[in-house]
């Protein structure tokens, strides 16, 4: 049943609501210390849990990132990374999209094999600022969309450790932050549907 109203002279009245299948996004913020520490008691290889499923995500973009200090563990034997590593890469399980080379040429290289690459960069207080305003992108586009996410397995590692899947980069001074920018399809109302008015058409 239409409902109108008189405005002033003006015969307005409520837009018909219209479903529609709308990119909607949302963000996420993953600290490493929500790990499960007896599972896993190093924060460079964990599985994290999400706040809610995610359903139909078309993109996961990694919007900022904050880390302790730029000298983590190298491995899991302690090893101090050297000053020579300009950057570390971010690992995300079965949601990578970056392709990677191989140390050496021992083979052609590695397809989908990292999601995002973070620069060392020597802050005024030796932490790490990722922000993909004023570094590169890291971004994953997935065609067709996956369907359910509700998890993530999360590994730092350097370029050379990709050969080893046992080994990775990890911070004792601290725990770090992961801030994603999610896109997801979803069934809802159009922006017009409350709104009040006596155009019957809209785009």
């Amino acid at each position: 049943m239409n409902r109108s109203f008189d405005y002033n002279g003006t015969i307005v009245g409520a837009s018909n609501p219209i479903k529609k299948l709308k990119v909607v996004k949302k963000f996420l913020v993953i600290d490493s210390g929500d790990r499960d520490l007896i599972k896993f008691p190093r924060n460079g290889d964990f599985v994290v849990y999400l706040p809610r499923v995610y359903e139909n995500v078309v993109s996961l973009r990694l919007v900022g990132a904050e880390f302790q200090d730029s000298t983590p563990k190298a491995n899991i034997s302690g090893t101090t990374i050297a000053a020579t590593n300009l950057y570390f890469l971010l690992d995300i399980e079965g949601l990578n999209k970056t392709d990677e080379c191989s140390v050496g040429a021992d083979r052609s290289g590695y397809p989908d094999s990292t999601f995002a690459k973070i620069p060392f960069g020597q802050q005024v207080t030796d932490h790490i600022f990722y922000n993909d305003n004023s570094a590169q992108e890291n971004v994953a586009y997935y065609r067709p969309a996956i369907g359910k996410l509700d998890r993530m397995h999360i590994r730092t590692r350097l370029h050379s450790q990709k050969s080893d899947g046992n080994d990775y980069v990890y911070w004792i001074t601290g725990e770090y932050s992961l801030t994603f920018e999610i896109h997801y399809l979803d069934n809802v109302f159009d922006d017009f549907s409350q709104f009040e008015t006596r155009i019957s058409d809209r785009e």
